[in-house]
């Protein structure tokens, strides 16, 4: 029986004869093997050849692959109980390479070191961790950044420090202010320190001097308290506490506040307590006795005003006095803190001079702007003229203060003694009681906008007047139409209107403009308006049948411009526009009947 060869010992048989198989030796007589049950002589036969093919031809290919066979025993078979067991030769396989071979023996050797490093670091804090500590080996422990050496007799005698400090009262070989409060409460402390008495600074007088005068800050002004709570919480936190001193040093935070305990038997502390006081009481002390001095400076002033003379009267300028109320603070505490309980603040205040002084006044107080207008002679109306002049004259007008003429002459009445005296009204003519006194509110116009005063309010008249120039004046009406300025100055305006002559006058007096300063007013006409050539009729019933009258004259009508001027020494070195004014032109109106 032969054996057929597949793979690669195919490709082999192809190039080589096969060898005779060997033959298949019997099993030895002398051994009595039992037969196994359904098989016989013939068939055994013929697995031993079938066994020796196989090996056969196996140890052919490794001889043409150059390779040692090894034998290797088969898979058990019946025949192993009766004759010994056939060894048959394999070819080895080739290993197939692994990854990472070269990497797993430095894998298993790194977590190795891990495992032991773990192990010794679980050794080394276990005694600090669970307070079991080694009979036969070093112990130890890590403290504030240290590794220390566990002393065992230190360890032993642990228990009795820790009650040793576990106590709630001062240490021993602690003193405030001469007494011993080792082994007291605080509260205890507390008592026995205030048992003896007053301490330096319980009583203090220091005097603040000026001006011829003198006043006293004193321990009975003033609250005081010891600070025997602060200074008895001090002493007991003494050996509670730890600092950073013992970094890298091994000493353990509860070593060092034993120490310091200790250390209080061999060097005792003392602690002083102190007089405390009120810093709010003495501020508001030394505030006082500043305001007591502080007085603001007190210009010059004008007293009063003669209107018959023109003359005026000042009140004296006053000077001020100041002291930093803080400075007096300062002085007092400074001397407290300093231990000094008995001793003079002497101050100097400072002397504020007034910025208006009475000799000023007198010099710069005068007239600043006049004008005067001359009036007609219709009698009811320079009468009306004089009255209303006599009603504003003599008027203060203060700083910031506005003035009405209409509020200083009130409605003008025949009562007051105003008379009936043509006055304009609707373009016409019109007779009315206080006709004319719009030649006094002009002219009182004309001298306020020459002291330089603010215009607030003031309308034209409907057509020019005869007594000031175009755009000069200002009308006035009762109650609507008013004429209105404002004292823009820092002193007082005084008004004198005089009436006489058939002249109106209007003066104003107060601080001077500046050296050399004076103003004046031109107008200037920017156009005119010419009225219709042709007459307007009017039929009026109320008139004689037959008859006409011209009740509004033909007027030019004009829009003008009104500049202010200012001069020094008689140059002009400013000007601008005051106002404008329009009067409308008039068509000339004639009612029949």
């Amino acid at each position: 029986m032969t054996n057929t060869p597949t793979g690669r010992n195919r490709r082999a048989a192809q190039h080589q004869k096969p060898e005779p198989i060997a033959p298949v030796s019997k099993p030895r007589q002398s051994q009595t093997v039992r037969q196994p049950i359904g098989r016989s002589e013939e068939l055994l036969r013929r697995q031993e050849q079938m066994r020796a093919d196989s090996a056969g031809a196996a140890s052919r290919h490794a001889a043409q692959m150059g390779q040692t066979v090894r034998s290797s025993r088969t898979l058990p078979d019946y025949s192993d109980f009766d004759e010994p067991a056939l060894h048959s030769v394999r070819a080895p396989q080739p290993k197939k390479k692994r990854k990472h071979d070269g990497h797993t023996g430095l894998w298993f050797l790194v977590a190795m070191v891990c495992l032991l490093c773990t192990g010794m670091i679980a050794m080394f804090a276990l005694p600090q961790l669970t307070g079991i500590q080694y009979a036969n080996m070093p112990n130890f422990a890590f403290a504030n950044g240290s590794i220390i050496h566990l002393d065992r007799d230190t360890v032993n005698a642990h228990e009795t420090y820790k009650q040793f400090m576990a106590g709630d009262r001062i240490y021993e070989g602690i003193y405030i202010d001469g007494v011993h409060v080792g082994g007291m409460t605080q509260q205890e402390a507390i008592n026995a320190v205030n048992a003896t008495g007053q301490v330096a600074g319980s009583s203090f007088v220091i005097s603040v001097s000026g001006l011829g005068y003198t006043w006293n800050i004193d321990s009975n002004s003033v609250p005081l308290y010891r600070n025997t709570a602060e200074v008895v919480e001090l002493a007991y936190s003494l050996g509670r506490g730890n600092s950073t001193a013992i970094r890298g040093t091994g000493v353990t935070p509860f070593r060092q506040r034993l120490n310091t305990v200790l250390a209080l038997y061999q060097q005792p502390t003392a602690f002083y307590t102190q007089m405390s006081y009120d810093h709010d009481a003495v501020r508001s002390l030394t505030s006082g006795i500043a305001a007591s001095i502080n007085r603001d400076p007190v210009n010059a002033s004008v007293a009063q005003f003669d209107m018959n003379t023109r003359t005026f009267s000042f009140n004296s300028d006053q000077s001020g006095l100041y002291i930093d109320p803080e400075y007096l603070y300062q002085q007092v505490i400074s001397r407290l803190d300093s231990g000094v309980y008995y001793d003079t603040v002497y101050f100097e205040p400072q002397v504020l001079l007034a910025s208006v002084t009475k000799a000023e006044l007198m010099n710069s107080f005068t007239r600043i702007a006049s004008y005067t207008t001359e009036t007609t002679s219709n009698s009811n109306r320079n009468t009306n003229v004089d009255l209303s002049a006599q009603a504003i004259s003599g008027t203060t007008v203060l700083p910031g203060e506005t003035f009405s003429f209409n509020q200083a002459t009130g409605q003008r009445t025949a009562e007051k003694g105003y008379k009936e005296a043509t006055a304009i009204s609707g373009g016409q003519s019109v007779p009315e009681i206080g006709g004319g006194v719009c030649q006094t509110s002009s002219t009182l116009f004309n001298a306020v906008a020459r002291a330089n005063l603010e215009i607030v309010d003031r309308s034209p008249h409907a057509w020019p007047s005869t007594y000031v120039p175009k755009g000069m004046d200002a009308t006035v009406n009762w109650p609507n139409l008013d004429f209105k300025f404002r004292n823009n100055t820092e002193w007082p305006i005084f008004i004198v209107a005089s009436y006489k002559s058939r002249k109106v006058t209007v003066e104003i007096y107060g601080m001077t403009l500046g050296d050399g300063i004076t103003i004046d007013l031109e107008s200037k006409v920017t156009k005119t308006i010419d009225p219709p050539d042709e007459p307007k009729y009017v039929q009026n019933t109320n008139l004689a049948p037959g008859t006409e009258e011209v009740t509004i004259k033909a007027r030019t009508g004009y829009q003008v411009e009104t500049y202010k001027v200012v001069y020094q020494n008689g140059e002009e070195i400013s000007r601008e526009l005051l106002c404008k004014s329009t009067y409308r032109a008039y068509q000339e109106t004639i009612e029949w009947n």
